[in-house]
């Protein structure tokens, strides 16, 4: 079984100074847009999470917003839930913002 456990950080973000990183622990992801070079950090998702139960690749689940974390910060996402896809050594899903959507992409830290 993939171990997700960890810490991720986008490789995709197009910016030296921002990106996306994202916190697996237990049940719980927590993803933050980060900026100022890791300066600020802002929260973008905080949801339940089911670890991986064989070695199926790619795993995917569908993560519930924890609405009483995210309801108050202002670059969060407000879906119901997302869906997440860990393949290999990549963890990825979609973000919007601005009306913008783009596929993130992590690599374990």
């Amino acid at each position: 079984m993939p171990d997700l456990t960890g810490s991720w950080k986008q490789t995709n973000s197009g910016s030296e100074n921002a990106c996306q990183a994202a916190t697996i622990t237990g049940d719980t992801i927590s993803i933050n847009w980060v900026s100022d070079g890791g300066d600020t950090e802002s929260i973008y998702w905080v949801g339940t999470f089911t670890p991986p139960t064989d070695d199926a690749s790619p795993y995917t689940w569908t993560s519930a917003r924890d609405a009483a974390a995210t309801d108050s910060a202002m670059l969060a996402s407000t879906d119901d839930t997302k869906e997440f896809t860990a393949d290999g050594g990549e963890l990825s899903y979609k973000a919007s913002l601005m009306g913008t959507t783009t596929t993130v992409r992590l690599e374990k830290q």
